[in-house]
């Protein structure tokens, strides 16, 4: 109960500060776009931060995440290929993006019996160096500006909802809640897995069914994200572990705290980044200022 307080108290903390902080004289409308900020920021951090973890139960690699696998690269990748045919970052297009990346990787790192650890972090880490490649090529040949691209790779909070959008965000959220109940329900099967494969099929679970399954509804979840506030960075890796740390082992404590810690997060990051400089960082640059040495850390210890 304590652990749950804290959590509550810690969201509402990154709330106050995403009203108060930043430029503008404080007035309704500042209001309403901050108010828009903390839902998508509420909405990004939570999805990724329960996708990592969900990636790194079913894989058993404390290293994985969305955007070290590729698939948030991947995502970003479609989306700007959707940017440039309908003007709108279309989320078919990011889950096709992240979906073909996602299979590259595995594919690569797939061996004879199973998947190469290394192997996955190294191909998903190319991937994604070649995604952003990609993604600029083609938004600079769609004469897009570059604050545009940045904040595609990098992630941005700062969309305006309008009527045009809202109804497409709000069928994102509700198919994005679904999904993420949807998952929520294997928390089980994650424990079973977390002993071993071995244990994990001994005891009647499918893993390659599952983890096809697993891999395609969090692919989806990745790309809606993608497709409305860009990739986030690192929030899937960093999360997960302090999650693990406050609420043990057990999946059905730590998915839930990642969501509330994940949210939480990227608000006090988007909150950090309109604070830095006079122009808005990327929420991205912050989470990764975090996330690399976090990163650095896992690598060393393995």
């Amino acid at each position: 109960m304590n652990k749950l307080f804290f959590l509550i108290l810690l969201l509402l903390i990154c709330i106050s500060l995403e009203l108060i902080i930043g430029p503008g004289e404080f007035g309704p409308e500042i209001l309403k776009l901050r108010i828009y900020r903390i839902v998508l920021g509420i909405y990004a951090g939570s999805v990724l931060a329960f996708c990592g973890n969900i990636l790194q139960g079913l894989l058993g690699n404390p290293l994985v995440e969305p955007y070290t696998l590729g698939s948030a690269s991947g995502a970003a990748l479609g989306a700007s290929i959707g940017i440039i045919l309908f003007n709108y970052a279309n989320p078919l297009f990011a889950f096709a993006g992240a979906l073909f990346t996602g299979f590259v990787v595995f594919a690569i790192a797939r061996i004879e019996g199973g998947l190469l650890r290394d192997r996955l972090i190294l191909a998903g880490v190319v991937m994604s160096f070649l995604c952003s490649s990609l993604v600029m090529l083609i938004m600079i040949a769609g004469r897009k500006e570059l604050y545009e691209i940045i904040y595609l790779l990098m992630g941005y909070l700062g969309i305006v909802i309008t009527p045009q959008n809202r109804l497409m965000i709000i069928i994102l959220f509700i198919v994005s809640s679904v999904l993420v109940f949807y998952l929520y329900r294997y928390y089980r099967e994650f424990d079973i897995i977390a002993t071993g494969t071995e244990s994990a099929v001994a005891l009647g679970i499918d893993m390659q069914k599952f983890a096809i399954e697993v891999f395609v509804v969090v692919t989806l979840l990745v790309s809606f994200v993608v497709s409305l506030v860009g990739a986030i960075g690192f929030v899937g890796l960093v999360i997960p572990h302090i999650s693990r740390m406050l609420f043990g082992p057990r999946h059905i404590k730590n998915l839930g705290g990642s969501l509330f810690l994940g949210a939480s997060f990227v608000l006090f990051a988007d909150a950090l980044a309109r604070t830095f400089t006079v122009y808005e960082l990327p929420a991205g640059v912050i989470t990764s200022l975090f996330g690399v040495p976090f990163f650095i850390y896992l690598y060393r210890r393995q």
